[in-house]
């Protein structure tokens, strides 16, 4: 019987010279702490040998396009290679010292993707779509020189309305949960993005964040209080900046009733840096 040995959720920009430049230096001191913070999770991820490391993110759109925005997506296949950029965003431009292909665990992903068609969830799935900063930012910053785990990448649209809801993001965690407890793999689990912020979404209000939403979030998640926050509307969280909490309604069904422990949680004018892992004993 596999089980989930590991879940964390943390910010995706991880670009101290990024927010030196946008926030001074106590953009580049809060990034550095929190991802001093993200390393340390690293650390203990590393001590559990896991088999797999799904990894829950969003496109930006620029792995999909509004050709094709899915709500959920899996990324299948034996590799998947970093995305490259021309004139890319500051922090996509990061990615560049970091390796240019990374290896799928092709048997989870595929048990994920096909139990979860049999379920009744409407998945996409992608052999080519390329992983930006929303995954390779974390994922290196946990583990530093040490070997990375093959990998299960998850897109969630958090961005082009109408969105999946978070009571769907909640229930197909658990689908992945049941599907790891099927399997014979030790698994872990992160989740990407945020907290509050404004990117394009609303160009007004760039630079602006949320503080007292996001309390409500981290209370939620440290009680284990878990249906108010699948009870989340599309527009709560489009309008306080946390449309990317839909990647954490993923892990929080996946690893629901455990109650959340916040490593760091720092307030900055562009961002709500976070970093939370999940007490799973």
């Amino acid at each position: 019987m596999g089980r989930i040995v590991f879940a964390a959720a943390m910010s995706h920009v991880l670009d101290p010279d990024y927010y030196e430049r946008v926030c001074g230096a106590v953009g580049r001191r809060k990034t550095d702490e929190a991802m001093a913070a993200i390393a340390a999770m690293g650390e203990r991820f590393s001590a559990t040998g896991a088999d797999a490391l799904v990894v829950v993110a969003d496109d930006h759109l620029n792995a999909f396009s509004f050709n094709c925005v899915p709500a959920i997506c899996v990324r299948i296949g034996r590799d998947v290679p970093r995305m490259r950029q021309d004139h890319a965003e500051a922090f996509d431009a990061v990615l560049e010292h970091m390796p240019i292909s990374y290896p799928l665990h092709e048997a989870l992903a595929n048990a994920i993707l096909e139990q979860g068609t049999a379920a009744g969830f409407d998945l996409a799935l992608s052999w080519e779509a390329p992983v930006d900063h929303a995954f390779l930012a974390p994922v290196n910053t946990m583990h530093g020189t040490r070997p990375i785990p093959p990998l299960v990448p998850i897109w969630i649209n958090c961005f082009v309305a109408p969105q999946p809801t978070a009571r769907r993001c909640f229930a197909f965690g658990q689908h992945i949960a049941r599907v790891v407890a099927r399997g014979d793999w030790n698994v872990g689990i992160i989740a990407t993005g945020g907290l509050s912020h404004f990117p394009e979404l609303s160009v007004a209000r760039i630079g602006d964040t949320d503080s007292v939403f996001d309390g409500r979030l981290i209370h939620w998640m440290e009680r284990g209080e878990h249906e108010p926050l699948q009870a989340l509307s599309g527009d709560e969280l489009h309008k306080s900046g946390s449309h990317e909490f839909l990647n954490w309604m993923v892990l929080l069904g996946a690893v629901s009733p455990a109650r959340a422990e916040v490593r760091y949680f720092g307030e900055l004018p562009r961002i709500n840096l976070a970093a939370v892992e999940w007490n799973l004993a």
